[in-house]
């Protein structure tokens, strides 16, 4: 193994904070050399996955090409997923056969889907990178039926609510027969972490849009085409969207590395590893001591310190902490042409939300253009 001083920078995962560490560390003159290994090429930016699925963006608008990134910055790319770590001596080991020596390391590699117990099948949004080839086996699907299309999409958080609407509208667009889409939660509301008045303002939009909504409905089995609720009840469905909570990478387990009860990377207040300083975790994938939801809010907002922590540690420097909002904006697609802005309790809904959310998101994406 080479000095460990003189070893790379090694990103794992091209997420949205990671691509902010490329942009800002790639920008200065390091005395290492930075590499980003991602399993694909092209990373989707989150917020724009309804605007896709509805027909709004096209594949190559609401994703950035990382090779392209990476190249413009200095920093050498690997398109291999990562399939383990040895923190003793500082390798990480690639789905290709490589082994990569580093000096620091850090881990921005999304989430995996979180079903339940013994429930398999069905169409998983996450990996948000891989949900374009799903989508295309709905699209297939829809198109090929000679009845109306059943979908249950479960899970009532925001996600949840999103690609039911944005469904609706692709898919109604593709066969003559309406699509029908049931959205199913254990929750006894929709978006239960927003405020009441979005609340009301997303029911009304989803039964303009003639999709039913089924609370306190936890899923415990779907097979034979049914989805059967815990206390008995049951839906004759196609196929089912999974937009529920998220789960981490399997292979993380055999690492070492100190882990919550979800299998995700406890970090400090500075996004380092509590058990292994010289590893960072942000994203999805990061525990943090003061949770927040696994949203891609919260990893474009760590990009920023997660670079700068990284450029300080090498330098021998104090690191930044990394505070969360405890009230962040929610802007929600509606599909429509609308979208929702919800804060603090107060939520508003129109064209013009639609239109600054739209801003928001290209703006985002042109900086990695």
């Amino acid at each position: 193994m080479s000095e460990t001083n003189k070893d790379p920078i090694i990103l794992v995962g091209g997420g949205h904070a990671h691509v902010e560490v490329v942009r800002q560390l790639g920008s200065l003159a390091l005395d290492r050399g930075i590499v980003l290994v991602s399993p694909s090429r092209h990373t989707p930016y989150s917020g724009m996955l309804p605007g896709y699925i509805a027909g709004q963006y096209t594949f190559d608008e609401f994703h950035i090409d990382l090779a392209r990134l990476c190249a413009r910055y200095g920093v050498s790319f690997l398109e291999a997923a990562a399939t383990g770590i040895d923190p003793t001596h500082r390798r990480v080991s690639l789905s290709d056969g490589r082994i990569l020596d580093y000096a620091l390391l850090s881990l921005d590699i999304g989430s995996t889907p979180s079903l339940p117990e013994r429930v398999s099948g069905g169409v998983s949004v996450k990996p948000i990178a891989s949900f374009t080839e799903r989508l295309a086996q709905l699209d297939a699907l829809a198109t090929r039926q000679n009845e109306p299309l059943r979908l249950a999409v479960i899970g009532q958080g925001v996600a949840g609510v999103e690609v039911a609407l944005a469904l609706k509208h692709r898919l109604d667009g593709l066969t003559e027969h309406p699509v029908e889409i049931a959205l199913v939660g254990r929750a006894p509301v929709l978006i239960p972490e927003r405020g009441a008045l979005a609340r009301r303002i997303v029911a009304r939009a989803l039964e303009q849009a003639g999709i039913a909504h089924h609370p306190l409905f936890d899923v415990v089995g779907f097979d034979r085409g049914q989805v059967a609720a815990r206390d008995g009840r049951r839906l004759a469905v196609d196929e089912v969207v999974w937009t529920t909570s998220s789960g981490a990478a399997g292979w993380l387990t055999n690492t070492g590395l100190s882990l919550d009860s979800a299998g995700f990377i406890r970090v400090d207040e500075t996004l380092r590893s509590v058990s292994h300083p010289e590893i960072f975790a942000a994203g999805d994938i990061a525990s943090l001591p003061d949770p927040r939801p696994k949203a891609g809010v919260f990893a474009v907002r760590q990009g920023p310190i997660l670079a700068e922590n990284i450029r300080r540690t090498i330098g021998g420097q104090p690191l930044l902490h990394y505070r969360p909002q405890r009230a962040w904006l929610a802007l929600i697609s509606l599909a429509d042409g609308r979208a929702v802005a919800d804060k603090w309790g107060l939520a508003a809904s129109g064209q013009w939300v639609s239109a600054w959310k739209h801003r928001n998101d290209t703006d985002f994406l042109r900086r990695y253009r």
